[in-house]
C-alpha cells in the first residue's frame, strides 16, 4: 500500500473527530488536492470553537503531508502540530496526532526512527487499545517487528511478536490487515507455506481486504493449497479468483491449474 494512499485512509476515518466545518478539507485530502485542504484547514483554525479549531490544526498537519514534495520544513511543522495535539488530551485528535508521530518516524523522516516509531505505537495501543487509531496503529506496528524492530533476530521469533498482536485486534479489519501482512511477511522469510496459508485464509475469511489484496490472496491460497496437496480448498479459492477476476490476465493459467485437479 503506497504511503500516500494510508494518509488519505486515516485521514478519511478522522472524519468523525472533525466538525462538520472541516468536511470540505478532508474531501480535498481524500482527492489529491492538499494544498486546497491546507488553506481550508487554516481558515478552520481562526474558529471561535475551540473543537473545531482543534480538529482543523490536526486536519492541516495532515493535508501538509500529502503536500507533495514533502520538505523539511513541512515536516517539521506536521510533527511539531502532532506533538502539541498528542499531549494535550486523550480524545481522537490527540490519538490520531500520536499515531501520525508514529508514522513520520516510521515512513517520512529522512532517517527512519524506528524506536519512537515502536514507542508512538505501543503507547496508543497501550492507552486506547480499541479506538480507530489504535486499532490501525496494530498493522504498523507488525510491520515494525516483521521487518525493522530485530534484524537480526530470527525470522519465526519476528513472526510471532506479530502473531502476538492478534490478540489485541478488537475490529475484524485490523485483524484482516495483521493476518495479510504477516502471511506475507512469512513468504518473504522463506518460512514454512502452511504459515502463510493459515493467515491468508484467516484474512480472506474476515472479508475486509481491498480488492486488489483480495485477488492476490485467492491466488495465494489457491497455489499453497494446491502445493499441500489441498485440492478441495484449491480448487474452491481457484473458483472464486475466476467469478471475480474473469478478465485477470493470470485467469487463463489458474483455469488450466483447476482443469488438473
Amino acid at each position: 500500500m503506497k504511503k500516500a494512499a494510508c494518509t488519505i485512509g486515516f485521514a478519511l476515518a478522522a472524519l468523525s473527530v472533525a466538525a462538520q466545518d472541516g468536511r470540505e478539507g478532508w474531501e480535498s485530502v481524500a482527492s489529491y488536492r492538499a494544498e486546497r485542504a491546507v488553506d481550508h484547514f487554516a481558515a478552520q483554525e481562526k474558529s471561535t470553537d475551540p473543537a473545531v479549531a482543534r480538529a482543523a490544526r490536526f486536519g492541516r498537519a495532515v493535508a501538509l503531508l500529502d503536500l507533495h514534495p514533502v520538505t523539511a520544513a513541512q515536516l517539521q511543522e506536521a510533527r511539531g502540530i502532532f506533538t502539541s495535539l498528542a499531549y494535550s488530551g486523550a480524545d481522537d485528535v490527540a490519538q490520531g496526532a500520536r499515531f501520525f508521530l508514529g508514522r513520520i518516524a516510521q515512513h517520512h523522516a529522512v532517517v527512519p526512527d524506528l524506536a519512537e516509531a515502536d514507542r508512538q505505537f505501543r503507547q496508543l495501543i497501550t492507552e486506547h487499545g480499541d479506538s480507530l487509531w489504535a486499532q490501525t496503529a496494530l498493522s504498523r506496528l507488525a510491520l515494525l517487528e516483521l521487518y525493522a524492530l530485530r534484524p537480526t533476530a530470527p525470522a519465526a521469533e519476528r513472526v510471532a511478536a506479530a502473531e502476538q498482536l492478534l490478540g489485541q485486534a478488537r475490529a475484524p479489519a485490523a485483524a484482516c490487515e495483521l493476518h495479510y501482512v504477516i502471511a506475507n511477511a512469512i513468504l518473504f522469510h522463506r518460512l514454512p507455506d502452511a504459515g502463510a496459508l493459515k493467515h491468508f485464509v484467516a484474512a480472506e475469511r474476515l472479508g475486509r481486504l481491498g480488492w486488489n489484496e483480495r485477488r492476490e490472496v485467492l491466488v495465494q491460497i489457491g497455489e499453497l493449497s494446491r502445493l499441500a496437496g489441498d485440492e478441495a480448498q484449491a480448487a474452491e479459492y481457484y473458483r472464486k479468483f475466476l467469478t471475480e477476476n474473469p478478465r485477470d490476465q493470470r485467469a487463463y493459467l489458474i483455469r488450466e491449474r483447476l482443469e488438473k485437479l
